[in-house]
C-alpha cells in the first residue's frame, strides 16, 4: 500500500451511543466513506459522517463489530485516502449495464 495514502486521524475522543468512535478536529477532513485503520494497518471501520461546525469538526467513524470492545477513548486511528482512480474502478464494476451511446 501506498504509504502516502495514509493519513492520520487523530485520537478517539469518545463512543457515542450508537457505537461509533468521534474524532475531533483532524489535520485533514477525510471522505465519508474512506476506510479507517489503526497504527498496525487493520481495518477499524468506515469514516460514516462530519459535523459539527466548520472551524473545529468532528468525524465519526463506524466501527466493525469485532473492534467494538478493542476501540476506546485515545486509540489513535488513520484513514486512507481514496484516489480518483479507485472511486471510477468502483463505479465501474457496480453498474448493471455499460452505457451506450446509440441507445439515445
Amino acid at each position: 500500500m501506498d504509504q502516502s495514502r495514509i493519513k492520520k486521524m487523530g485520537k478517539v475522543l469518545h463512543r457515542s451511543d450508537l457505537g461509533h468512535a468521534v474524532l475531533k478536529d483532524p489535520p485533514k477532513l477525510p471522505k465519508i466513506g474512506s476506510d479507517v485503520v489503526n497504527e498496525n494497518m487493520e481495518h477499524i471501520g468506515i469514516v460514516n459522517d462530519i459535523f459539527g461546525p466548520v472551524k473545529e469538526p468532528y468525524v465519526s467513524v463506524k466501527v466493525k463489530k469485532e473492534w467494538d470492545e478493542k476501540i476506546t477513548a485515545d486509540t489513535l486511528l488513520y484513514v486512507i485516502d481514496k484516489r480518483r482512480s479507485d472511486v471510477r474502478r468502483k463505479r465501474r464494476q457496480s453498474s448493471s449495464r455499460p452505457y451506450n451511446k446509440s441507445q439515445k
